[in-house]
């Protein structure tokens, strides 16, 4: 993160001859004429600083001062602006490696506050000096390795050995041959079931879904540092649960401390396949943002279900832990920004992969082009028993 102060002081533009005009609505007055300073603050908060008009004219500057216009500036320093914002209004692009506390210190000759309210506001000392935060050009090289590897790990390609076992499991003289059993949950997957993972078929089947779901929480056990701690109800509980109306009661016991080992109030996510009748939809109770979700590949949108949903975690708090849970304050979200279907039979696999990036705690960095690898590879998950 980058930070550029400047000091108010009353008269002529820098960049220009003529007085600040007290009608100009981009800029206020006071802040026409400034001294312009850049420093850098680095994640563990080591700073240093320099004179933008001095600076080498060639490099692009990381962060210029705001006090001026934005084609002023965009003139002087190549810097694109978006002059829709406020100028009083804080861009804050903070990297996962740093924080506002590590990197709020200024120069001292502008004794700029160094305290902070909220990330989101300019702050104005008694002198009159003036803070923003504007976006770094340059992004950390560690965390772009980070990221890289994340992204290869989520589309890795199959190696030669692995896609041949998923081709012959599709083939026709294995479909009724058992080609994997899960012991621990006592699911078992033939040929004919692994049918629903070839291209273009209807991904139908619970049994396929709910053995990759238990894969996921056991991917969760094994590298607990790497993934949310999460609880992954099956195919059947959402159906359980409402019909032929609200019952908590017909789910009490599937959530006992004894069979999970922990309770749902310990959990970061908490997942809750839909399957309409044709349709296949999530909900979610996102206990770290206190906000129940709604995610529907064909972007629609079920009010019933966010209000089961929300009515079961309540029941379920007090019946397990004795607590009346307090979710008045808490979102209900119907997520629209996601990826969508773009047919009608990729919708099991979008909630799968909803599923799955969020237990990653990652964005939805996916789209309909990526179904035919995804098949394959959760395919391949489930022939080798092990979510990767």
């Amino acid at each position: 993160m980058a930070y550029a102060a400047t000091k108010r002081k009353r008269g002529q533009d820098r960049f220009s001859d003529k007085p600040a005009s007290s009608s100009d609505s981009t800029i206020p007055p006071r802040l026409s004429r400034h001294k312009v300073r850049e420093f850098h603050a680095r994640c563990r908060g080591f700073l240093r600083f320099r004179s933008l008009v001095r600076r080498n004219k060639t490099t692009k500057p990381t962060s210029v001062c705001v006090g001026i216009g934005h084609e002023e500036a965009s003139n002087l320093f190549g810097y694109k602006f978006d002059s829709s914002k406020p100028v009083h209004e804080v861009i804050d692009l903070v990297d996962e490696d740093s924080s506002i506390e590590q990197a709020a210190q200024v120069v001292e000759d502008d004794k700029v506050e160094k305290e902070y309210s909220s990330p989101c506001r300019a702050r104005n000392d008694e002198k009159g000096s003036y803070l923003r935060v504007v976006p770094l050009i340059r992004r950390s090289p560690r965390l772009k390795k980070k990221r890289a590897e994340v992204s290869r790990e989520l589309f890795l390609p199959l190696k030669e050995e692995e896609d041949a076992q998923v081709k012959s499991a599709f083939s026709v003289r294995n479909r009724m041959k058992v080609l994997v059993l899960h012991k621990n949950s006592g699911i078992e997957i033939r040929g004919e079931t692994l049918q629903c993972l070839k291209p273009c078929a209807w991904l139908n089947d619970d049994v396929v879904i709910n053995l990759y779901l238990e894969l996921l929480k056991e991917r969760e056990t094994r590298d607990p540092q790497k993934y949310f701690k999460c609880h992954f109800f099956n195919t059947f509980f959402y159906v359980k649960l409402t019909r032929p109306s609200y019952n908590y009661k017909a789910v009490r016991r599937w959530t006992r401390h004894k069979r999970l080992g922990y309770n749902l109030i310990d959990c970061d996510i908490i997942f809750v396949p839909i399957h309409g009748v044709v349709h296949w939809t999530l909900a979610v109770i996102n206990k770290r943002e206190c906000k129940f979700m709604y995610l529907d590949s064909l972007n629609g949108s079920d009010p019933t279900i966010l209000t089961a949903v929300a009515k079961y975690f309540v029941d379920e708090v007090k019946d397990k832990n004795g607590k009346t849970i307090d979710i008045s304050s808490w979102g209900m979200e119907y997520v629209k920004d996601l990826p969508l279907q773009q047919n009608g039979y990729d919708c099991g696999l979008f909630m799968l992969k909803y599923i799955d990036f969020y237990s990653r705690g990652l964005g939805l960095k996916f789209s309909q082009t990526n179904m035919p690898y995804f098949r394959v590879r959760t395919a391949k998950e489930i022939l080798r028993l092990q979510a990767d």
